[in-house]
């Protein structure tokens, strides 16, 4: 943490890592939107996906999950695909702690 705190590079390992993307946890908010704008944003390729604080209501558990990604790379039909699959895997994962 130290040295992460010494500078703002991302310090990448693009050679053995080509496929990154950036993702962060919101951990003291639950949100209905977020909505993250960037300098230049219709250069910038790789998806950005933020999830925040889950909760339960009326019995369920739910979980904010963002992406946020330029349309010249994916369309909605491949993101929707994304979210099927992360609610698939999430829902494989609480029904194993269930009975």
């Amino acid at each position: 943490m130290r040295k992460a705190k010494e500078t703002r590079e991302y310090l990448l390992d693009m050679a053995n890592h080509p496929n990154w993307f950036d993702a962060s946890y919101i951990s003291w908010l639950s949100y209905d939107s977020l909505n993250i704008e960037l300098p230049d944003g219709h250069l910038f390729f790789a998806p950005i996906i933020n999830w925040g604080r889950y909760h339960e209501e009326n019995g369920q558990f739910l979980m904010p999950v963002s992406v946020r990604l330029n349309h010249a790379i994916a369309d909605g039909y491949l993101v929707a695909k994304v979210f099927k699959l992360l609610e698939d895997e999430m829902s494989a994962f609480c029904n194993q702690y269930k009975n």
